[in-house]
């Protein structure tokens, strides 16, 4: 009753036009306002200032909150800021609304808007920042109370942008590409050690004007008194600071990922969680501020190279998917604090503590060299995906943003197809799915295309977004997020006794009985075992599923 009340009376105290405060502010960094206050912000903003600033509902959560996004007036390339996507973490929608109200306000920056568009999302997870309450996020310093990580239907949307099944998901990334941002910041906080710097920024992008962004945005941050890190600042090994940090690529599941892949710069920005609340927003502030800065002078050179890259052909090219370190390290100072490892006496394993009283460098690797883990060739026309498929998939290429034709008659000739020499679904569902990960080969075969089938040309803008879903062996393809599993379950069998009798016939071939006693005296596993020894019958009779273990999709 008491915070309810209080909320109330600083609810009417930023009433008026004069006064754009937030309660996090208001309290001094110790709180944080709930979603009405949000709401209120995002429409006082724009009365306040209704030749600058827009205030847009773009969407509806599953619990029925309007999802809205506070957007700038201005022409020229547009900037993205999203906060609250974990909304346990919700620096940055105070960092950003503070900011807001410097601009506009205060008049602190003038010019910082000068020849570029900003769209400001304060909260992407409405209905997780909603389940309000202490200790959601219990590694982490302030605010008193906050939101919740997942959804109202326990989905991660940082897991969510290649599927894109929640609807908060959907509705993002339609007001995405409407506004065909050429940089975009997502606000987060970590988890895990304690360690003197505030910020880390993972800058991810296909331009080459990316590094030069990350080197000017350390810079800037230093100027500001800010301690950066150009990587994520997690160890390698779990509470084992020795084992040093990594450099990663993330895939299109994550939304620096996504955007890299749709020709733009991702950036993930993540303040420390062990930093008091305060510290986190200023932390967010500076580096939103920075990147709005360097975008004044360079968005226009990189809306340039991003078209560019538009218009590149990758037909019958080799491009790179993913990628993994080396192995190479460089040993780096690292600032952290004195900490010893002792051994539990309640869980009976190994438990650091830091003293963070005792600031201490650490030599540490950088694992920083990348190199590919999965590089496949682009098809020279693109992808096809037959009827029985194609109900499903229409949707999601368009939310997408992805070109496709419907056939409108059958086409028969080669094609090439993928067939899964060996399966793996996930033991336990992930993000509300069962994950498959498939070993095999395209190969060409002759097939009769129905009418209603969709065909995907690879020569269109998102041709990399495209391998990335339709690949099967790309981490999150549809095929990887378990759209298509029913294709890679046996329907079919055939009896014991009947395969014994059928063997006994198909035996009398001799290639087949040369072929099987080879399996029997070099493969041990096969020779162990009665299922594969009668399955190679099997597999070799007209009864068999040819369609079994085929990825529905074809290429050409």
């Amino acid at each position: 009753m008491k915070y309810m009340i209080a909320s109330l009376l600083l609810i009417l105290s930023t009433s008026s036009f004069g006064s754009l405060k937030t309660i996090a502010e208001l309290s001094e960094w110790k709180k944080t306002g709930r979603a009405d206050e949000t709401e209120r912000l995002c429409k006082d903003f724009a009365k306040a200032y209704p030749k600058d600033l827009l205030c847009e509902i773009y969407g509806k959560t599953p619990e029925g909150r309007n999802l809205h996004a506070l957007i700038t007036k201005g022409k020229g390339p547009t900037i993205w800021v999203q906060a609250g996507i974990h909304s346990g973490e919700i620096d940055g929608k105070d960092a950003v609304f503070f900011l807001l109200r410097e601009i506009f306000e205060e008049k602190k920056y003038p010019d910082i808007l000068k020849g570029i568009k900003l769209v400001f999302i304060p909260i992407v997870n409405l209905d997780g920042h909603e389940r309000f309450d202490k200790w959601n996020r219990p590694n982490q310093v302030g605010p008193e109370e906050m939101g919740w990580r997942t959804t109202a239907q326990n989905l991660n949307l940082n897991r969510d942008f290649a599927k894109a099944e929640a609807p908060e998901m959907q509705a993002l990334i339609k007001l995405w590409l409407k506004m065909d941002p050429i940089l975009s910041l997502d606000l987060h906080v970590t988890d895990g050690a304690q360690f003197q710097p505030e910020v880390g920024i993972i800058t991810t992008t296909q331009l080459q004007a990316g590094k030069n962004l990350e080197k000017v945005l350390m810079e800037k941050m230093q100027v500001r008194g800010r301690m950066a890190l150009p990587f994520y600042p997690s160890f390698e090994i779990d509470d084992d600071p020795k084992s040093g940090f990594a450099r990663y690529v993330a895939s299109p599941r994550f939304s620096q990922g996504y955007w890299a892949n749709q020709n733009r710069i991702g950036m993930l920005v993540e303040t420390h969680s062990w930093k008091d609340y305060a510290t986190r927003v200023k932390s967010h502030h500076d580096t939103v501020l920075s990147v709005l800065e360097i975008a004044g002078k360079d968005a226009k050179a990189w809306v340039k190279e991003a078209k560019g890259i538009d218009q590149n052909k990758l037909a019958s090219l080799d491009i790179d998917l993913e990628y993994k370190t080396s192995g190479k390290f460089k040993t780096i100072d690292f600032l952290g604090y004195e900490y010893s490892i002792t051994e539990s006496a309640i869980s009976g394993k190994k438990v650091i503590t830091y003293n963070p009283k005792a600031n201490q460098t650490w030599k540490v690797p950088l694992y920083d060299e990348l190199i590919p883990s999965l590089t496949m060739r682009v098809p020279a026309k693109g992808y096809y995906i037959p009827a029985q498929a194609a109900f499903m998939m229409k949707e999601k290429l368009s939310l997408h943003g992805i070109r496709f034709e419907v056939l409108k008659k059958s086409q028969e000739e080669e094609f090439d197809h993928f067939r899964a020499i060996k399966t793996e679904f996930s033991p336990t569902p992930f993000e509300g799915r069962q994950t498959l990960a498939v070993t095999g080969e395209w190969k060409k075969e002759k097939t009769n295309l129905v009418a209603g089938s969709l065909f995907v040309p690879i020569d269109q803008p998102r041709a990399r977004l495209v391998m990335q879903l339709l690949e099967p062996r790309a981490k999150d393809s549809f095929l990887s997020w378990g759209f298509f599993n029913a294709y890679f379950e046996q329907k079919e069998y055939m009896e014991d006794y009947v395969a014994e009798e059928v063997a006994v016939e198909m035996l009398k071939d001799p290639k087949i009985k040369e072929e099987f006693d080879n399996l029997l005296e070099n493969d041990e596993e096969f020779e162990k075992s009665p299922q594969k020894r009668l399955g190679f019958f099997y597999q070799k009779h007209s009864s068999y599923d040819k369609k079994f273990n085929l990825y529905p999709i074809l290429r050409q």
